[in-house]
Order: C-alpha cells, then structure tokens, then sequence
C-alpha cells in the first residue's frame, strides 16, 4: 500500500487528490499539510498538519499542490526523511528553481506544471508541429478561473519551452498593446484569460496566410492532474535521486 502526504490538503486539487487517492485500491493518504489547517488535528484516519515543519509522519511519497510560500518547509522535510516528492506547484521564483533542483540530487523529485497525461502528449505533439510547420506564426492562448494567482500558466510554459527546443531564436511575447505590437520575426504570442470556473484550457495555434492548425487540451475536471501525480508518485518511489518530469513515466 502506497502511503501518501498531500501539501495542500484544503484546496480545491487537495480535496480532488483525497478522492482520487480514496478510489486507487493500492494508495492511502496519511496526512495533509494546509496552511488552513490546525497540527494535531484530524480528518478522519488522516492527520492534519500547518506546516511540514510540525509533520512527524512518515511516508513513502509526497504530492504537493499548493502554494509557493509551503516550498522551504516541504523540501526541509524531504530532504530529512528522504521522502519523493510530486510537485504540481506552480509561481516558484528563480531561487525556488534552484532550491527544487539541489533537493533533488537527494531525494527523487518529479517536478511539473502539469500532470494531466494528455497535456503531456499534446506538449509532444506541438514540438513536432513546430520541426514540421516552418515558418507558420505561433500563438498560445491559456484560460484559468478566476482565482489562479499566476499568468502566464505553468502549462503556458512548458509549451514555450517545448517550442524553443525546437526553434531556439524564437522568443514569447506576452499580450500585446500599442502602436508596436506587430509581429515580428521569431515571436510566440502568448494570452492569458482567466475568467469564472475555467479549469484549463490551451490553445496552440500555427498559422500561415492560407491555413491554421490548432492543437488543443481542454480539462473536464481537476481528476486528471490528480490522477497523473498519483502515477507519477508510484514512478519516483522506485527511481534513484534526482530530477524527473512527466515525459520520463510516459517514456516519450
């Protein structure tokens, strides 16, 4: 049985994960960690911690879906009780980055904006899109609810990066206003929306002056994400140290 701690237990993905994991016959979550919650307290079998700072469970992975301010106290924990750790965070700053990826030359850490399988595939997809479609205009349009705090999303990002492999002088240019918003050689416009109840959509668009091709991911419900970290913890509790993202559970 897969005993897990969930960093972010009393937000929206918190609660998708508890069910997800309630529904995986071979996972159980142990405790969770909000910084709503009260240390010492429970709900149900599972104990409830306000920082991993107060945590004394052990467990044999770690799912975060949380907040960029839990970061310190969850890799202190790691790194102490060489516990793997799933983060699904997403705002880390430059020096967080870098806080994630020395952890990981201790602990195995998988790090994604984005767990859903089929984000993942569409994220391969738009890499040979953009080897195959030379020279066609590139846009990015992401939309979220109205309380995700970051723009552009993380997913938003890891489609950048995707693109820029493939076409390394390219560069993203966010919104556009003005009288100097022509495009210019080499951009990858990107817009964010966030708006109601949107759970998350993007839009990849590659246009020419005759023809568009779109490659699109449009989430149902938050299940997916949760249900990709559920995987993606099973992959790290059998792997060595170090930094993991989707594509290598998915073996593109």
């Amino acid at each position: 049985m897969l005993k897990l701690i969930v960093c972010g237990y009393n937000g929206a993905m918190g609660k998708m994960l508890k069910e997800c994991i309630e529904k995986t016959s071979d996972t159980v979550l142990v405790a969770g960690v909000a910084r709503s919650a009260q240390t010492g307290t429970c709900d149900g079998d599972v104990k409830l911690f306000h920082t991993f700072d107060d945590c004394d469970v052990e467990a044999d992975a770690v799912i975060d879906f949380s907040h960029p301010g839990n970061l310190d106290a969850m890799l202190r924990y790691v790194k102490r009780t060489k516990t793997p750790v799933v983060i699904a965070t997403t705002g880390f700053d430059e020096e967080q980055n870098k806080a994630i990826e020395e952890t990981s030359k201790e602990v195995p850490v998988l790090l994604s904006h984005n767990t859903a399988v089929g984000v993942n595939v569409v994220i391969e997809l738009v890499k040979e899109a953009a080897k195959l479609l030379e020279g066609f205009d590139i846009e990015i349009i992401e939309k979220h609810h109205n309380r995700k705090e970051d723009a552009p999303s993380g997913t938003a990002k890891m489609l950048i990066s995707a693109i820029k492999e493939v076409l390394p002088e390219s560069h993203e240019v966010y919104g556009r206003s003005g009288r100097s918003c022509k495009r210019q050689p080499g951009d990858i416009g990107v817009s964010s929306v966030r708006a109601g109840n949107i759970i998350s959509d993007h839009d990849v668009l590659f246009c020419s002056d005759s023809e568009t091709v779109t490659i699109a991911h449009h989430s149902q419900s938050n299940a997916i994400f949760a249900d990709g970290s559920i995987q993606a913890a099973k992959f790290l509790i059998e792997s060595p140290a170090g930094l993991y993202e989707m594509k290598d559970i998915l073996k593109f």
